[in-house]
């Protein structure tokens, strides 16, 4: 008995609205204690946008049933590049914020997050057996 979809969306969308929250609280320049804590490890930002992006991409794709897109000889899962072209748009958002600064390095963190994710679920789909 697998987990329903219904499992895979709701988890994905209550870490969407945590992302969604941190992002609004970095917008506003609000110094809460999450940040702090977070500023206080070694690569504790990188370290961060790597779970995040990496988990919200990993909820999605089996939000999405695994469902691919191909682009030329890759395949990609929907769902990672959905948010790799969410993690790239807020990424390049923070020119227009004076409280945010754009880092390359943080859109690194993203990428390398959702290749894990893309790595994992990859790994671990079984193809059908042909009869």
């Amino acid at each position: 008995m697998g987990i329903s979809a219904r499992f895979y969306w709701l988890a994905f969308a209550t870490l969407a609205s945590f992302i969604g929250w941190i992002i609004y609280q970095a917008d506003t320049g609000e110094k809460i204690r999450l940040f702090l804590l977070v500023e206080s490890l070694p690569l504790g930002d990188k370290l961060g946008h790597l779970w995040l992006y990496g988990a919200l991409a990993f909820l999605l794709n089996l939000s999405l049933q695994l469902r691919e897109c191909h682009f030329y000889r890759w395949n990609i899962y929907r769902g990672s590049l959905l948010v790799l072209l969410f993690a790239i748009a807020e990424e390049l958002s923070q020119h227009f914020f004076a409280t945010r600064t754009l880092e390359f390095y943080d859109l690194i963190a993203d990428v390398i997050g959702i290749a894990i994710a893309e790595f994992l679920l990859r790994r671990n789909v079984r193809e059908p057996v042909d009869d």
